[in-house]
Order: C-alpha cells, then sequence, then structure tokens
C-alpha cells in the first residue's frame, strides 16, 4: 500500500467502508451477467464508418429512448439492449444486460445486433466481429467530440487516440461483499488467459503490429509505469489497499460546477484538501482500465482484457467471464496448486508471451490452462442452463493451440484488409 498522511489514511478507509458497503452482505446465489460489446464499423475497404450515420435507421421505429451530449445523439437505449457511441467514431457499443444466464444474454445479444446489422447494411458499412479498427489510425479527427474526451485527449495526450481504435468485449458478473477484492485480484491475474484465448486485434494500420493484440499491447502504453491499463502490478490486499492504489495514479479528471474538467497531480494528494469524497473517487477510478475491475455502482466485476470475438463465435468471451468467476475458487486452487508463491511472476510472464504469440507461446504450467476450462465447465454445468457449451470455442482454440488473432492474420496474408472485412463481418 502507497505511505499516507493521517488525513489520507482516515479518506481512504472511509472511500473503503463506502466502496465495500456498496456489494452486497450475502454472496449472490445466482450470478448474472451482463455484457458491453464493442464493434468496428468500417467501409469495405476497412477504412472506418461513422456511427452517426446509422443513427437515423436505428432510431426510426421510436422504440429507443435517445441520450444527448453537447447536442449529439451519442444513445438509444430500450429495456432489453442499448446502442452507444465510443470514443471512436467508428465504434458502436451494444449493451445487454444483466441477463439471468448466458443463454438469454445471446438472445438479447443477436435481437440487437439484428437490427444494428441491417441499419449498416443498407448505408453500405461492415460491422466486425474484431478488435480494432483494422485500416484507419487513431486520430483526433476519429475522436466522438464528446466533452470528456476531449478532456482526457488534454492530459493524456496522443496515447488517448487509442481508445478511438480499440472494440472490447467486455462481460460483468455479479459479486458479493466477502469475494469481491478476491475475485477481482483472480480476474487480473489470469488476464493472460482472456489474451491468449481471446485475443483478436493483429491487424491495425492495414499490416500486423507484432502482438495478437494490438488493443493490450498499446493501450497498455498508457500510463505504462503506473499499470494504469491490463494487468496490475500485484494483488490487492483488501478493500483499504485496493482503494489507496487506485488513489495513487494520476489524477485525470474531476468534478467542478457539476462538469468534468481536467485535473492534475495524484487523486491521494487531493484527500488532503477534499477529504473522502466518494463521487470525485468514482469518477477517477472510471478512467483507471485494470484488465478486471469492480464497479460499485452495479456490484459487479468487469472483466475487459478480451477483444471483440468473431462473429460465430460471439459468445466465447462473456462465457469465460462469467465461469472464471462462477468457478473462482476452484481456480484459484488449481493456480495455487500449479505456481504457488510465483503465480503474479509466472502469469506477468506468460502475459508478455501470449501477446506476441497468442497460444502458440509456452502455457505456465502444464495442464493448468486445460484444468482451468474443466473447472468453468463444472460451474457453468451446475447452473443448469445449458452454458457450458459456449465454453466450445475456447476449447477448440486450446487443443489447436491457435486463437482468433493467429486465425486473422492467415487471413489478412491471402486477402488483406478487405479480406479480413469479409471474413469477420455480422451477416
Amino acid at each position: 500500500m502507497p505511505d499516507l498522511s493521517p488525513r489520507q489514511r482516515a479518506a481512504v478507509d472511509a472511500l473503503a467502508r463506502r466502496f465495500h458497503d456498496s456489494f452486497p452482505a450475502e454472496t449472490p446465489a445466482w450470478r448474472t451477467v451482463g455484457r458491453e460489446a464493442e464493434h468496428p464499423l468500417v467501409h469495405p475497404d476497412g477504412q472506418a464508418a461513422d456511427l452517426a450515420d446509422l443513427w437515423p435507421a436505428l432510431a426510426g421505429p421510436g422504440d429507443l429512448k435517445p441520450k444527448h451530449d453537447a447536442g449529439m445523439l451519442v444513445e438509444l437505449s430500450g429495456p432489453r439492449y442499448i446502442y452507444t457511441a465510443e470514443v471512436g467514431r467508428g465504434t458502436v457499443e451494444v449493451i445487454t444486460g444483466p441477463n439471468h444466464d448466458l443463454v438469454e444474454l445471446e438472445e438479447v445479444h443477436l435481437e440487437a445486433m439484428s437490427r444494428l446489422v441491417a441499419a449498416a447494411t443498407d448505408a453500405g458499412v461492415a460491422v466486425l466481429g474484431y478488435g480494432i479498427q483494422p485500416l484507419t489510425p487513431g486520430t483526433r479527427a476519429l475522436m466522438t467530440p464528446k466533452p470528456r474526451y476531449g478532456v482526457l485527449l488534454e492530459v493524456l495526450h496522443d496515447p488517448w487516440l487509442w481508445f478511438t481504435l480499440t472494440a472490447s468485449d467486455q462481460v460483468q458478473v455479479d459479486v458479493g461483499r466477502d469475494e469481491w477484492v478476491a475475485l477481482t485480484n483472480l480476474g487480473n491475474l489470469l488476464a493472460p488467459l482472456t489474451v491468449a484465448l481471446c485475443a483478436n486485434s493483429p491487424i491495425f494500420e492495414g499490416r500486423p503490429c507484432g502482438s495478437v493484440s494490438a488493443r493490450e499491447s498499446r493501450m497498455g502504453q498508457i500510463c505504462a509505469g503506473t499499470w494504469r491499463h491490463g494487468m496490475p502490478a500485484r494483488a490487492h490486499a483488501d478493500p483499504a489497499d485496493f482503494i489507496a492504489t487506485m488513489s495513487a495514479q494520476d489524477h485525470l479528471m474531476r468534478w467542478e460546477g457539476g462538469e468534468k474538467v481536467a485535473a492534475e497531480g495524484l487523486f491521494i494528494d487531493t484527500l488532503d484538501a477534499h477529504g473522502a469524497d466518494f463521487e470525485q473517487y468514482l469518477l477517477h477510478e472510471h478512467y483507471i482500465w485494470n484488465s478486471a475491475r469492480p464497479r460499485s455502482n452495479h456490484a459487479t466485476i468487469e472483466l475487459r482484457a478480451a477483444c471483440q470475438q468473431p462473429p460465430h463465435e460471439h459468445m466465447a468471451s462473456a462465457a469465460l467471464g462469467l465461469g472464471v468467476l462462477a468457478a473462482g475458487r476452484d481456480i484459484a486452487a488449481l493456480i495455487d496448486d500449479a505456481l504457488g508463491d510465483t503465480a503474479w511472476p509466472a502469469m506477468r510472464a506468460w502475459h508478455h508471451r501470449a501477446l506476441a504469440e497468442g497460444l502458440a507461446a509456452e502455457l505456465p504450467a502444464p495442464g493448468l490452462v486445460e484444468g482451468i476450462l474443466d473447472a468453468m465447465d463444472a460451474a457453468l454445468t451446475d447452473r443448469g442452463r445449458g452454458e457450458a457449451r459456449y465454453l466450445a470455442p475456447l476449447k477448440a482454440r486450446l487443443a489447436a493451440r491457435e486463437n482468433p488473432a493467429q486465425r486473422a492474420l492467415a487471413v489478412f496474408e491471402q486477402g488483406g484488409v478487405p479480406g479480413l472485412v469479409e471474413a469477420l463481418r455480422w451477416g
């Protein structure tokens, strides 16, 4: 834990109590699951399209509620799904959940995607099951001009523009008060598992990037010395340690007069002057992008390291996320048996290998990944909803030692970016 002054310590403890109490006292008897699926929108040649061109068709039936920001339409929401603008003009996020199980999640997601693909097809646009814009570089012109994005560009400069390209597939699973720290640690420790199985962004700016996940490799450069993105430096000991560690990050944005404005220094320094301001802390923490992060407003853990998946295997990362958290205790025991006290350095080393080579890289220990998938299968089978079938693509990838990124590289070698677009488009 960072060194703290008495006033900082008191503020951290107060923030930790409030954050901790946001989670239910009882471990959920049934874990629901939500999904935030980002998709690149591109023209047939691979150049980024503009979500703004699709809003009229998506809004046409009149059953979705519009939301505006700075005069722009940025979201259409209904009771089952939401379309929202992402940092990049050429990216749409489809939000579903919370859903009772993966079966319901798939049903709702396919309903949302059908409407989206119809609107895109009419506009001559492809919706990709891919993790990054394949051809268009990240620029200010590509950034959706939401005011808060302008603030982040001001404080982070060009590295923020990586977010205009990325297309992740995030899953949220509800957790209880006594487990959120341990399961957050596990989700972060398993970042290399997610990369190895679900990387799908090896081509951007029209060429191979030297990594199977340009998303994680490039965005990991944002404040890299403080582990702000991706796999963090270590596990958190308890809620106060988590809050203190998050607070030791650069303070990028704060509330002032109801507006989001640029901040400076470390967030922890503001605790001396302003004490335990929970709303300011939540805004600060929202812009820390570790592979697993607890979300107190939903009482969930969000798993972030997966790229958007190919259309025919689009449920793979959601199944992985739910499986990891549902089988958390068993998976933690498997890792402890296989790696013991070396777990973090061993998994970090695997993370580097997985980013470079995907499933072609050496695995961290014999039988460990197979054991983790088996534990996930058992946990999902025990839920009694037929959800274990969604693990099939992950098992096939492991057996072939080939993930979607490795397949995408082979497609690119044959057909370039247009071939990649054709292979990974929905519809």
